[in-house]
């Protein structure tokens, strides 16, 4: 097969949330690069929101966090 494009999917990173506000429904993650991810509750693919805490272990997709889930 000729001229087939390949999909590019986000890197699945990892990281730990570093700052919360359960209450607004948002947060940051700190990748393993050292640097800060933005994510929202809606963004959560699996586990609980209320379980969230400062330390979580996440893994997450692109560079605004989605499909984030505990790793």
């Amino acid at each position: 097969m000729e001229n087939v494009e390949k999909k590019h999917h986000p890197e699945v990173m990892h990281g730990e949330v570093v700052r919360l506000m359960k209450e607004d429904g948002y947060g940051f993650i700190r990748g393993l690069d050292g640097n800060e991810y933005y994510f929202q509750q809606d963004c959560l693919t699996s586990g609980n929101w209320s379980d969230l805490d400062i330390g979580s272990r996440l893994r997450f997709k692109g560079l605004f966090a989605v499909s984030v889930s505990p790793s």
